[in-house]
């Protein structure tokens, strides 16, 4: 894996959580103490994951103490392309982002509109989006391919801009990843319900990441592993929405239909 694809500014995901105020003050870390033969040893079992379709549960808690959750769909093709989309608690959509190909689409269904860019300028265009109190900063989104990545790929990734800790807890039933940046930053991943695969690899029900924007849990409820998904999956196809493109090169943004 590339760490500029770990690295592509994720942070659009981050509409999610538009119902949250951007906080300052970085949740308290948590401190594991495990087995970290054993738990380098999981995450090198965990099932190298082609693509995944599934249906979730997102629960969130921001900085400034807020927190909730969100009924989603997610399509996975890690680490490159994904498409999630938020729900309504009737079953429509509420929102959607689709990243494929080095470009992004952000879709909001209350404003019928789509921003359209190259996916380098994302942290630019949500850093405008603050009067809609869309998060500012939260790192889950951001380094999402983390969540299935082997202690190998992690290293060839990341070389030296970060250094990781593997630790197995709860008798081995919950496995932790963390991340420790040059800057000082650390983000911590933790994944539990462990499930065996396809030739008895691990795959994880529970998700859960601690970084300095806050604490995100995902839940998955059904899910599927695919070879590959329809060509359609990660094709932007809504309709009856007008596409705003965004580019860092023109210093602002325009639309059209």
């Amino acid at each position: 894996m590339n760490v500029k694809v770990f690295k592509l500014e994720y942070i659009c995901f981050l509409a999610l959580l538009w119902l949250v105020a951007c906080g300052r003050t970085p949740l308290e870390p948590v401190s594991y103490v495990g087995d970290a033969a054993a738990g380098r040893a999981a995450w090198s079992q965990m099932a190298n994951l082609d693509s995944l379709k599934a249906s979730a549960i997102l629960s969130w808690k921001a900085t400034d103490g807020r927190h909730g959750k969100h009924k989603v769909r997610l399509f996975l093709e890690p680490p490159e392309r994904l498409k999630i989309q938020w729900l309504t608690p009737w079953g429509s959509v509420a929102g959607q982002v689709l990243i494929a190909a080095d470009q992004f689409w952000f879709s909001d269904s209350s404003q019928r509109l789509t921003w359209h860019g190259h996916i380098a300028d994302l942290r630019s265009l949500f850093r405008q989006k603050d009067s809609l109190n869309w998060v500012g900063e939260t790192q889950f989104f951001m380094y999402w391919p983390l969540l299935f990545s082997s202690p190998e790929e992690d290293r060839s990734a990341f070389g030296e801009e970060a250094f990781f800790d593997y630790l197995a807890t709860n008798d081995g039933r919950c496995l932790n990843k963390i991340i420790h940046f040059r800057d000082g930053d650390e983000l911590h991943i933790r994944v539990d319900e462990l499930v065996k695969g396809v030739d008895e690899r691990l795959f994880a029900r529970n998700f859960e990441v601690l970084g300095s924007g806050g604490r995100i849990s995902l839940a998955l409820r059904q899910f599927t592993l695919q070879k590959d998904l329809t060509p359609e999956t990660f094709v932007y196809t809504l309709e009856h929405f007008t596409i705003q493109e965004y580019s860092l090169k023109k210093g602002d943004s325009h639309g059209r239909q």
